[in-house]
């Protein structure tokens, strides 16, 4: 049995739940035990959405990486692909490290299953643990929460949902003040008042839009929190040294959302921010990071 991941091609992209073969980071998954695995993937010198301007670890290419492990393993465990997936948590912790930019990095995702939870023999729950390791070094941590669901309980959870659509990505933030080189990389509008941002939702994006969705997806949640820190302290270049999420109710693509970071604190190295997605003064996701700048 094998206890080392390769990287000579990409998993299967269904069962990462991902059209396009370029968005495939998992090139392997390796079990070596019977609550852990390795799973190889492979981050590519350069990216149209993530990146760092000093070659340390971007923290939502990280996310996204075990965001697609997490998914993986539970079709490997016999998830349907007909059935959807809920993540109440994810948390991303970035080690200082600079990769190599003249080579693609490749990724031993070291994941621990701490929980597991059957419904009629079916994988219905679980919480992993991650450990990024690169050429032995680790580069970050994380863990996140899945809840599995078949299609008919997923609409009860749902309930019913307002009419509409995305908000338009009109009277954008400038791409250069979040850290992207595109306007249609900008998740949100213009402030309206101090340190809160309408939300906005480009419902064609490649990258979040990959495959058809109904709700707007946590991987867009977390990126639009990173761009509010980004704007709120006026650090273009700023990352997540380390986040934790809570996915509290689904952002449905007709709800008007603002981004609003609501403690801010420093110190001489980094900053602390909590951020808040509010639908008329509901919580949908709330995120605690400490955020770094670029050396």
């Amino acid at each position: 049995m094998r206890d080392e991941a390769l990287f000579e091609a990409s998993v299967n992209r269904e069962l990462v739940h991902k059209r396009s073969v370029s968005e495939v980071f998992l090139t392997d998954f390796v079990q070596s035990s019977s609550r852990r695995f390795v799973a190889g993937a492979q981050w590519p010198r350069w990216h149209v959405f993530y990146g760092s301007p000093d070659g340390s670890p971007d923290s939502a290419l990280m996310a996204e990486t075990l965001r697609q492990a997490v998914i993986f393993l539970s079709h490997l465990c016999g998830v349907p692909l007909t059935h959807k997936f809920l993540m109440p948590h994810m948390s991303i912790s970035v080690e200082p490290a600079v990769l190599d930019p003249l080579v693609p990095t490749q990724v031993a995702v070291e994941l621990d299953v701490k929980d597991m939870k059957l419904s009629g023999g079916q994988l219905s729950a679980l919480t992993v643990s991650a450990r990024f390791v690169v050429d032995g070094a680790p580069v970050g941590e994380g863990a996140a929460a899945a809840r599995i669901v078949n299609p008919a309980t997923y609409e009860r959870f749902r309930g019913a949902v307002p009419a509409g659509s995305a908000a338009a990505a009109e009277d954008l933030l400038e791409c250069a003040d979040v850290g992207h080189a595109t306007q249609r990389n900008v998740m949100l509008g213009q402030s309206r008042s101090p340190f809160v941002w309408p939300l906005r939702v480009d419902p064609t994006h490649p990258i979040f839009f990959d495959h058809p969705l109904d709700h707007v997806p946590g991987m867009l949640l977390i990126e639009a929190a990173r761009q509010a820190v980004r704007a709120a302290s006026s650090k273009p270049d700023a990352d997540f040294a380390l986040f934790e999420a809570e996915f509290i109710k689904l952002v449905e693509f007709s709800y008007p959302v603002n981004v609003a970071v609501t403690q801010f604190e420093s110190n001489s190295a980094d900053a602390v921010m909590r951020v808040r997605l509010l639908h008329k003064d509901e919580t949908l996701m709330s995120l605690l990071a400490r955020v770094k700048t670029p050396r």
